[in-house]
């Protein structure tokens, strides 16, 4: 599950590949311009921005149980591996309540989870309509070389902190290796603050590419990761979701985020972090754990 990849000027960008291979793989050819969609995609053109209304336009049922407890949700996650470390927000934006939260400002690496990042900033950079076609295949099916191209167009680490400070990201920060996008630092606090900016500061067709992709992610991500796990494997409300997988020399991090429910009442954010040997299928199921156990009150 680990894609290294030889960029100039940035040097190496990681992504988030699927098999835990020992070494890394070097790509020696650099990365400069986008790759054209692959041919086997036949996913039809963008539906139109109306596909994707604002959340209040949409009706908003009242939750159908009682809000879990922190506690609860982590140790669902610490019942599958006990090493687990967690971070965790959902907010209802009906009410601008904290439904429920563990350690939420607590930093965590990004894995695929900045894809969310260099789409909002290149949309909000304004986008031909290949570009924006791409930065919906990116977000859908989490594609790697996408983001490693976009993220060089937009100037590395620069555009971590560009993003950051134009959505209110307090605890986001750049890799500490410039081009190593997976590494970027962030927060479940910061990841749902990006969800909330989405759904209300993008123009409205900025908005529904991003949440119609979302919303369409399959299940076998570009790197052939099962992506249905967490939110779309344990909640049953409708969902669109951004997920995250990676592995570093000193951990693996498995990341379920998105919004939820009708008019996408709630914003979920599931943070976590394993040790390094944890297997793949273990921490997915993990995530899986946790998120269903707040099924009850975002149905």
């Amino acid at each position: 599950m680990r894609r290294w990849l030889l960029l100039p000027v940035l040097a190496l960008a990681v992504g988030c590949s699927t098999t835990p291979d020992p070494g890394p793989t070097v790509l020696a050819a650099p990365v400069i311009a986008l790759p054209a969609p692959a041919e086997q995609d036949t996913a039809a053109p963008l539906p139109p921005a109306t596909t994707a209304p604002r959340p209040s336009d949409r009706p908003r049922p009242t939750p159908s149980g009682p809000a879990p407890t922190a506690s609860a949700v982590v140790g669902a996650v610490r019942g599958v591996d006990r090493a687990a470390e967690v971070g965790l927000l959902v907010l209802d934006r009906e009410t601008g309540t904290e439904v429920v939260s563990a350690l939420p400002d607590r930093r965590f690496r990004s894995a695929s989870l900045v894809k969310l990042l260099i789409a909002v900033d290149v949309l909000e950079a304004g986008a031909d309509t290949a570009t924006r076609k791409q930065v919906a295949r990116m977000l859908r099916l989490s594609d790697d070389d996408i983001a490693s191209a976009l993220w060089v167009r937009r100037g590395g680490a620069a555009l971590v902190t560009r993003a950051a400070r134009a959505m209110g990201l307090r605890d986001t920060r750049p890799p500490a290796i410039p081009g190593r996008w997976g590494d970027v630092l962030l927060t479940a606090r910061d990841v749902a603050g990006v969800y909330t900016h989405v759904l209300e500061a993008l123009p409205a067709a900025d908005r529904a590419l991003v949440v119609d992709a979302l919303a369409a992610a399959p299940r076998s991500a570009a790197d052939g990761f099962d992506q249905h796990f967490g939110i779309p494997d344990g909640l049953s409300a409708p969902w669109a979701v951004k997920q995250g997988w990676s592995d570093s020399t000193r951990d693996i991090v498995v990341h379920s985020t998105g919004l939820v429910g009708a008019g996408w009442r709630y914003v979920v954010v599931l943070l976590t972090e394993h040790p390094l040997r944890t297997a793949w299928s273990t921490a997915a199921k993990s995530v899986t754990a946790g998120a269903r156990t707040l099924d009850a009150v975002l149905r």
